[in-house]
C-alpha cells in the first residue's frame, strides 16, 4: 500500500510538473494586424470628421497585440487638430508610437504602431526618395512580451513602413534595403527578433520582397489586399525563427467600406 501511494504521489507530482514545463517552454506569440487606413477617409471619402469609431471597433473585434497603420494622418486641420494615434491608443488600451514622414496641414503624415505591451525603445528614419514622388519612412518599437519563462519580457522589435507607390520596383527595392539596414539588421545583430509589417506597394515576385526574404520569412500568403493585388506584408526576422499558421486577409464588406486596402492579421510565433 505504501509503495502504491508513493507511485500515485509521484504520478500526481509529474502531472503538475508537466504543464509547468510546457509553460516554461512557451513560445512568444504576437497577434499582429497591419492596415493602410487611407487617412480615415473611408473608401467613399465620406468620413469628413475622421471619426475613428468604426476603425476602432473593427480592431477591437480582432483583439490584436500589435497594430501597424499606414497612410496615417494626425493633428492636422483635416483631423480637427486631434492626435489620432492617441485616440486609438486610448480607445483600445494600447501604447502608441507615431512614425513621421512629413508635415501636412499643420499636422503630420506617416505611419503608426500600437502595442498592448510596453514600448521600451523607438526610433524612425526617413527613406530615400530615389525615383519616387512621396517621402516615406520606417519606424520601429522594441516591446517586452512577457512569458512564463521570462516574466519581465522577451524583447521583440516591431517594424512598420510604407514604401513609395510611384517610383516603381526600383524605388521599392532601394527602400526595402534601407528598412533592413536601419531597423532589421541592427536588431538581428543584437539578438532581437523582429516583425515587419506594412504596405510595400509591390508584388510578391519583386526585388523588394525578395530582399526581405533573403533575411527573413514571409508570414503572409499572396491573397490580394488592394483589390486583387498583393501589397501588404507580414515578415519575420531572422529567417526561420518565426512561423504563422492563421494568417488572414480581412476582406469583409466592413473592411471594404473602411479603406481601399484590406487589413491583414496573423499570430506570429517565435520558435524555440
Amino acid at each position: 500500500m505504501k509503495i502504491e501511494n508513493k507511485i500515485l504521489g509521484a504520478a500526481m507530482l509529474l502531472g503538475t510538473l508537466l504543464p509547468l514545463a510546457g509553460a516554461q517552454a512557451q513560445d512568444v506569440k504576437l497577434k499582429c494586424m497591419s492596415w493602410n487606413v487611407k487617412a480615415l477617409e473611408l473608401r467613399a471619402n465620406t468620413n469628413v470628421t475622421r471619426d475613428i469609431t468604426r476603425f476602432a471597433e473593427a480592431i477591437r473585434e480582432e483583439d490584436p497585440d500589435i497594430v501597424c497603420f499606414n497612410e496615417f494622418e494626425t493633428a492636422s486641420g483635416t483631423m480637427g487638430s486631434k492626435e489620432k494615434l492617441t485616440e486609438f491608443a486610448e480607445a483600445l488600451g494600447m501604447f502608441p508610437f507615431f512614425i513621421w514622414s512629413y508635415d501636412k496641414d499643420n499636422g503630420y503624415y506617416g505611419n503608426g504602431i500600437l502595442s498592448k505591451y510596453p514600448i521600451v525603445n523607438s526610433k524612425s528614419e526617413l527613406l530615400g526618395m530615389f525615383t519616387g514622388a512621396d517621402q516615406r519612412s520606417v519606424g520601429w518599437a522594441d516591446i517586452l512580451v512577457p512569458t512564463d519563462a521570462a516574466p519581465d519580457g522577451v524583447k521583440v522589435r516591431i517594424v512598420c513602413t510604407h514604401l513609395d507607390a510611384f517610383g516603381g520596383d526600383e524605388t521599392c527595392y532601394e527602400q526595402a534595403k534601407e528598412v533592413i539596414a536601419y531597423a532589421v539588421a541592427p536588431a538581428t545583430e543584437a539578438g532581437i527578433p523582429s516583425l515587419l509589417m506594412g504596405d510595400m506597394n509591390c508584388g510578391p515576385g519583386t526585388d523588394a520582397i525578395k530582399e526581405y526574404q533573403a533575411y527573413g520569412t514571409k508570414l503572409c500568403n499572396n491573397d490580394g489586399t488592394f483589390g486583387g493585388s498583393k501589397l501588404d506584408y507580414f515578415i519575420g526576422f531572422p529567417q526561420n525563427e518565426w512561423s504563422c499558421s492563421d494568417f488572414r486577409v480581412l476582406d469583409s464588406q466592413e473592411y471594404y467600406e473602411l479603406s481601399d486596402h484590406y487589413a491583414i492579421i496573423g499570430t506570429a510565433v517565435l520558435n524555440n
